[in-house]
């Protein structure tokens, strides 16, 4: 087995991953605590709940702009609250502690899975540093919702239900388990237990195992599971009556499951946009060993020792990977942030293939896999500066010019060491995604605030709205302006009702797309337009009478 050099700062930081990790994930958010507006489109509507489950008391059944809002349970909105009182945090500061927060949970749990599955401390050091800089999660760790703390839930129940296979005294393991799955349920949805369940019985497939689907202690780790959920329904139907649990069940689980109304994408979806999301890690295909994955003889090999013990937390990563993106490919709703629970399998088996583990050698070479990666990096410097031109609106994007030089020197840093191993690239690329994040963070994002945000619209709405004006909105994403506007807003894709309230009301504020006012026919005399902004990729229009 070759001997790789380890750098000192490596050793120190071996010793406890967990605490490195998180330290280094510390780095990249200090200074991500109050540094933009919320944005289109889940932020502003996520505040909106949140303010109403705070001002309005909705804490079971969850309201968004005065309405009864089922797409989403209560765990994180709780959580918010939590920090709201338990921390420092104020206005929206509390989002983005939330946000971090949840990053560092499920950090940690991605760590924790790596050492149940049985990967060593320097493994499971590198697992961490995979995610930390992977540009999508990094993304995801600062943008406000719920999606961490609902995979680090997913994680944790994959970690009991490993050890529970794994031990004689399952009992425990298996309530923890079921207990996580039902909380993580209650923070995002059904997935929540249906990711680990799922990748139980095809471990226990796989490896022959099936009968311990018949242990008695899963029977009580499930009645654990229903009385957690039973819990919340009954709370909600007392709050809210029939019509709530049916608009979940059918519309929210059933409809999204097999002919979604919102977000339908062809059958190919993650094939495309997984690998766009896991980059640059992604590149590590280019550092496989063609020979041996294009090898039928050991595929053969690998199912003829399936149901030896040694490689068992290996399996369940790959299980818990294949299975969970099987699973998402099939479904009718397909969206990006569902793959996050895939990301803590897939770093720590990248970690697995790019520094070995049990004495095994490296799969993936880490010369390529440097070149690659410092490629993505440059190739990012070089386009950097043309994403000013190439955005279609009138904005000036801010700190370009320190990100490009931080990519190019992370580039070149990674081409300086790409014949020492796997360690020090690894620590470059920590120390570039930290560096990297600062002027983005504290120039770049910020500056795309008035494209991002809703936050200009909706404060002119509430300076009208607190002047008398009605506030109304046609055919928008509902709850989009709430937030900002400081009230809820009157929504409808009827033009005629528009028209009823600007017949019988003297002071109204009107929000909605250009290219519906554009087709509005006979629209009513005394109306004006009194402001545009671009917000994502539309124009929307405020109209005051």
């Amino acid at each position: 087995m070759r001997y790789e050099k380890r750098p000192f700062i490596w050793d120190i930081m071996e010793t406890n991953p967990w605490l490195s990790v998180l330290f280094i994930l510390f780095l990249q958010s200090i200074f991500t605590m109050d540094y933009r507006s919320l944005w289109f489109s889940d932020e502003v509507r996520y505040a909106d709940v949140y303010h109403q489950m705070k001002n309005a008391g909705h804490w079971l059944v969850m309201y968004l702009n005065g309405v009864a809002y089922p797409d989403k349970p209560p765990v994180y909105f709780w959580f918010m609250s939590l920090i709201d009182t338990l921390t420092p945090a104020n206005g929206i500061s509390v989002f983005f502690l939330s946000s971090a927060l949840s990053a560092a949970f499920f950090l940690f749990s991605t760590v924790s899975l790596a050492r149940t599955l049985g990967c060593g401390r320097k493994t499971s050091l590198a697992t961490g540093l995979v995610l930390l800089s992977n540009v999508f999660f990094i993304g995801i760790a600062h943008y406000s919702r719920m999606d961490l703390l609902f995979g680090g839930f997913i994680l944790w129940a994959n970690i009991c239900l490993f050890k529970g296979f794994q031990n004689k005294d399952s009992g425990k393991y298996f309530i923890r388990a079921f207990a996580f799955m039902g909380i993580a349920t209650l923070t995002k949805g059904p997935l929540g237990l249906i990711f680990p369940l799922l990748t139980a019985a095809c471990f226990l497939v796989w490896k022959g195992r099936t009968k311990l689907l018949r242990n008695k202690n899963l029977l009580k780790g499930l009645g654990v599971l229903l009385t957690i959920l039973l819990a919340w329904v009954i709370g909600a139907i007392i709050v809210d009556g029939t019509a709530f649990i049916h608009n979940i069940f059918y519309k929210q689980i059933y409809q999204r499951a097999v002919s979604s109304f919102h977000h339908e994408e062809p059958f190919q979806y993650y094939l495309i946009a997984f690998p766009l999301a896991w980059l640059p890690w992604t590149l590590a295909i280019f550092a496989a060993p063609a020979k041996k994955v294009f090898n039928i003889e050991h595929w053969a090999g690998v199912i003829a020792e399936r149901k030896e013990g040694g490689e068992e937390g290996r399996d369940w990563a790959w299980i818990m990977f294949i299975s969970g993106f099987v699973l998402l490919t099939c479904l009718s709703i397909k969206v990006l942030i569902y793959i996050l629970p895939l990301f803590a399998p897939l770093a720590m088996l990248t970690a697995r293939g790019l520094l070995g583990e049990g004495g095994q050698e490296p799969i993936l070479n880490s010369k390529k896999l440097w070149i690659a990666i410092a490629g993505f990096y440059l190739l990012l410097a070089i386009a950097a500066p043309f994403a000013e031109v190439l955005i279609p609106f009138d904005i000036t994007l801010h700190g370009l010019s320190f990100t490009v030089l931080i990519m190019g020197l992370a580039g070149l840093a990674l081409l300086k060491v790409k014949e020492c191993g796997a360690y020090k690239g690894l620590l470059v690329m920590t120390v570039a995604m930290v560096l990297w994040l600062q002027p983005l963070a504290l120039m770049t994002l910020p500056s795309l605030d008035p494209l991002m945000s809703p936050r200009r619209t909706g404060e002119i709405m509430k300076e009208y709205v607190e002047e008398g004006s009605y506030p109304l909105a046609h055919k928008i994403y509902s709850g989009i302006f709430s937030f900002y506007a400081g009230t809820n807003i009157h929504e409808t894709s009827d033009f005629e009702e528009i028209e009823k309230v600007l017949a019988e009301k003297d002071n109204v504020i009107l929000v909605m797309q250009k290219k519906y006012y554009d087709r509005w026919e006979n629209r009513p005399e005394g109306i004006e337009v009194i402001n545009e902004q671009f917000i994502s990729d539309r124009p929307y229009l405020l109209i005051k009478k």
